[in-house]
């Protein structure tokens, strides 16, 4: 089974994550005491699932956005100073730590860290937030001993080894309820229309308005 790793050669990193870890130990105890923000938060991620669907390439990314928001929401409810920087490789600064946030809503296969453009170098160096359907969230950092590999443009983790893991070690998971995402929706939603359609009610739209274009599915 995974463990964290105490070699020599990652002690300077075991210091620097020092304060990340920390912070998820206090977001994780807010957040199992906690009742009714939790059940809206769980009610929030499920309705974002469930309208807009991810098999939808353009929905992917505004449901890992949303997905930021809307933690970011429930963790200042809860007394942290929580703010969405939506930086390149980091995504919320809680109190005075960053994390970078991914996202898994079948509860398995391979989670993209980086995107990586032609034949750049890269490495995990970010403390990770992992959502993941069916068991919670989970914190790594690339201390603790789990592979990662490139598959095809992007540096990737494999969500059995999170699971394997949080299951030997509990104390890096938030046992809270991240919906898998539901099987192929008929009514589609696309941010993108809702929001050229916000626009046009904003502007009190005469024309536009009543002649917006429709998503069909067999058009995805």
């Amino acid at each position: 089974m995974p463990q964290l790793s105490s070699s020599k050669p990652h002690k300077k990193i075991l210091k620097m994550f020092k304060a990340e870890r920390e912070t998820f130990k206090k977001v994780k105890y807010k957040i199992q005491g906690s009742s009714q923000e939790k059940v809206e938060f769980e009610k929030a991620l499920e309705k974002l699932l469930y309208e807009y669907d991810t098999s939808n390439w353009e929905n992917r990314f505004v449901v890992g956005g949303a997905l930021e928001v809307l933690f970011c929401a429930l963790l200042n409810s809860l007394g942290f100073y929580c703010r969405w920087i939506n930086e390149a490789r980091f995504d919320l600064q809680i109190e005075d730590v960053k994390f970078s946030l991914k996202s898994n809503f079948t509860g398995s296969g391979n989670i993209r860290l980086i995107n990586v453009l032609s034949e750049e170098k890269v490495s995990w160096k970010e403390a990770t937030l992992f959502f993941i359907s069916e068991l919670g969230i989970c914190y790594a950092d690339p201390c603790m001993k789990l592979e990662t590999k490139m598959k095809g443009d992007a540096l990737v983790i494999d969500t059995s080894q999170i699971k394997s893991f949080v299951q030997e070690l509990q104390d890096w998971l938030i046992e809270i309820k991240i919906p898998r995402k539901p099987k192929r929706n008929t009514a589609l939603k696309t941010a993108s229309f809702d929001v050229a359609k916000a626009i046009l009610l904003e502007m009190n739209s005469q024309y536009l308005l009543k002649n917006l274009p429709s998503l069909k599915e067999d058009e995805l």
